[in-house]
């Protein structure tokens, strides 16, 4: 692959650093943005170029073009509904226009399953919205893609986890085997890296409007879950607790989670990607070694 490809990051955190890290890995250029001069560091201390600009503040002029590719993979960072709008209503079309002002070929817009607000069997024909959050984020899809580039993607992420990052392996860990939430709903994983591996493939993809779920395809069931994981540690059987208050919610906050399976078949027909964690259990099992 050329290495004169070039790859814009920006919200260069969680996911858009290990964006990053496989561009590089493939040749690319790769440049992650970030809003703190301390994210700038982190990122330059491990060898990936970084600078500091607030997307929505209109600071991305600053930073010097031409980039072929573009990944919009920033959060809300708090701030309630009208940091969430912040993020994904004024910082997408921010970085809309300034992709189109240094030649972008290709722009990606990192979402969620959140968007779907029911239970069953979801596809991305699936009717989306339907509470505050998941309005914005639907916003937010429909400018990508309104946009002019030649590709241009919106990946709905499930529930994201990896290196040092599972609630509830930590939290069980740590000593609390209390599970509480709906522990009889299904939950709809993707590890970090599969998460990047994804948004790679679209950067890279034809040219066309892509809408797609990205899930690992292995809908697991939390109290199921919490039982291996108890059982790995060898700390005792999980308690289930349905009407304990649950700290996992949607994104963005609003309510329980649904209790669905998020179908991925379409990312691995038109972009033939594969996660590399089949399931959950090989995420964590990877993630968290026993010593």
């Amino acid at each position: 692959m050329s290495q004169e490809t070039s790859l814009a990051v920006l919200g260069c955190g969680y996911v858009g650093a290990a964006v990053c890290r496989q561009a590089l890995a493939l040749g690319l250029r790769a440049v992650g943005v970030v809003r703190s001069e301390a994210s700038r560091a982190r990122l330059a201390a491990e060898g990936i170029a970084a600078v500091r600009a607030d997307i929505v503040a209109g600071e991305l002029a600053g930073v010097a073009g031409p980039f072929d590719l573009v990944v919009y993979a920033a959060s809300a960072g708090g701030g309630g509904l009208a940091g969430y709008r912040s993020a994904y209503v004024d910082g997408v079309r921010a970085a809309l226009q300034w992709a189109e002002a240094v030649g972008a070929r290709s722009f990606v817009f990192t979402s969620s399953t959140g968007v779907y607000r029911q239970d069953g069997e979801v596809d991305e024909g699936a009717v989306v919205g339907g509470s505050a959050t998941a309005d914005i984020l639907v916003e937010g899809e429909k400018l990508v893609l309104a946009s002019q580039f030649a590709t241009r993607a919106v990946l709905r992420l499930g529930g994201l986890y990896g290196p040092g990052r599972h609630y509830l392996y930590v939290q069980i860990a740590n000593g609390n085997r209390v599970i509480a939430g709906q522990t009889s709903h299904r939950i709809n994983y993707l590890h970090r890296d599969d998460a990047a591996s994804a948004v790679l493939a679209a950067a890279l993809a034809p040219a066309g409007s892509y809408t797609l779920n990205v899930t690992d395809g292995q809908p697991v069931i939390k109290a199921d879950l919490a039982r291996w994981i108890c059982a790995r540690l060898q700390v005792g059987a999980p308690i289930l607790d349905d009407t304990a208050p649950s700290s996992q919610r949607p994104r963005g906050g609003e309510g329980q989670p649904p209790d669905r399976t998020i179908r991925a078949d379409a990312i691995h027909q038109q972009l033939g990607w594969q996660p590399v964690y089949a399931d959950v259990y090989a995420g964590l099992a990877a993630d968290f070694p026993l010593t």
